[in-house]
């Protein structure tokens, strides 16, 4: 049980990540060119707001890192 809060950081940073790929570095070339939006080919418009996504990867992966870090650390004072 310990580890459910590394698991659901991890997954969420995973999860936010692929929104990130998806929504802004996949496009991001067209994103730049447009400065204001871009329209992929399945018709979605697309803004440089896409790449807040990515932040929030980051911060729930810096999170499991912490989370991770801290069990292993209780962990090895128990011995």
């Amino acid at each position: 049980m310990k580890y459910v809060s590394v698991l659901v950081s991890a997954l969420l940073s995973i999860f936010f990540g692929w929104l990130f790929y998806e929504r802004y570095w996949r496009f991001r070339d067209c994103i730049s060119q447009a400065l204001s939006s871009c329209l992929t080919p399945d018709g979605g418009n697309l803004t440089q707001g896409g790449f807040l996504w990515g932040v929030f990867a980051g911060l729930f992966l810096l999170l499991a890192m912490i989370s991770a870090w801290r069990i292993f650390r209780r962990r090895d004072a128990g011995k």
